[in-house]
């Protein structure tokens, strides 16, 4: 269950993720906020998520980083929920425990028109079993949303895992997080969170880079039975807002890292990226399948040997997001076969 930008990358990636894969992924898209306001940024969201979304794929949407509109009867999420609706593309909305009235209230009119079914995402401090308010204030965001915890898949979200200090932090924290929610009987459990850093600037140009995945880590110290993974993709949690002009950089996922590629633009605009793909494709990390692991890899190994132009931040995006979600999907078909063997 992976928590995505609601960007043109991320977008990208997950329309060109083959179909045999995508059968055990929801994807929760975060609709972005600009200073264009809610309702345009909702429509925006819209008329991408037509483009992108492969045929039967279910997404969840995640519209609280919008604000509430000044004026009129329109509401971002109930505008997405109706315009998916009428291009065949089935949502659940994302409620939190600090939703208000109004905005339970439109979760509940949107779930109505596609499948019933909602993601209820709690912050990992939310979900204590000594805590019997934050138990009765659960059960009153299902009342108000006009569901049930049957139909709700629950994500345990513990956001910023960052260091070797923050997962021994958050581990004994997501143990008792995971204790409690099966104390219910959800549609499934999630433990997400990310671990990306939030700035690449610091790092090295002209040479590969490492950074842990802690995110990963984390769920697999709780070895826990049936328990869903979830991450940010290869993108730090935060929501950001405005456009961003990195120099030519890759975020290539590995086993337990990722390697992190960039060039310096040495007054060749974007050009480095064809010499910054051929590094990777000779790199030991190079997948065994090559270019045919994933559309990414097949966008990257074109630039290794000159074909294509060199993009910009967007498709750079798209091509590190699209190879880390095939990644995550089978390791995790993996898993599951080696389960039921």
């Amino acid at each position: 269950m992976p928590i995505l930008k609601g960007r043109e990358g991320e977008m990208r990636a997950v329309s060109r993720l083959r179909h045999s894969l995508t059968r055990g992924m929801l994807p929760i898209f975060e609709v972005p906020p600009t200073r264009l306001g809610p309702i345009k940024d909702a429509f925006a969201f819209t008329k991408k998520i037509c483009r992108s979304v492969p045929p039967r794929m279910t997404i969840a949407v995640d519209a609280g980083h919008l604000a509430d509109p000044d004026e009129g009867q329109r509401r971002p999420l109930l505008d997405i929920a109706e315009d998916l609706a009428a291009w065949g593309i089935p949502i659940r909305p994302v409620l939190h425990l600090h939703d208000s009235a109004d905005r339970l209230a439109e979760a509940r009119e949107a779930a109505a028109m596609h499948t019933g079914h909602v993601v209820i995402r709690l912050g990992g401090d939310a979900a204590d079993p000594d805590d019997e308010e934050a138990e009765t204030q659960l059960s009153s965001l299902c009342r108000r949303a006009g569901t049930t915890i049957e139909e709700s898949a629950l994500v345990l979200d513990f956001f910023e895992v960052r260091s070797v200090r923050d997962l021994g932090r958050v581990e004994p924290l997501a143990r008792k997080c995971v204790a409690w929610a099966r104390r219910y009987p959800w549609e499934t459990i999630t433990v997400a969170s990310g671990a990306m850093p939030e700035s690449l600037a610091d790092l090295p140009t002209n040479t590969a880079t490492s950074i842990p995945r802690h995110d990963l880590a984390l769920w697999r110290r709780l070895q826990e039975p049936d328990l869903g993974f979830g991450d940010y993709g290869i993108a730090h949690p935060k929501m950001t807002v405005g456009g961003w002009h990195p120099t030519p950089n890759l975020r290539y996922t590995d086993e337990d890292v990722w390697w992190i590629y960039r060039r310096a633009r040495d007054g060749n605009g974007n050009k480095g990226m064809y010499d910054l793909c051929a590094s990777l494709v000779a790199a030991d990390h190079w997948p065994a399948e090559g270019a045919a692991f994933s559309w990414g890899d097949a966008e990257i190994a074109r630039r290794a040997v000159g074909h294509g132009g060199p993009d910009i931040a967007t498709g750079w995006r798209a091509w590190g997001t699209a190879h880390h979600l095939t990644h995550v999907l089978k390791m995790l078909d993996a898993g599951q076969r080696g389960a039921s063997g």
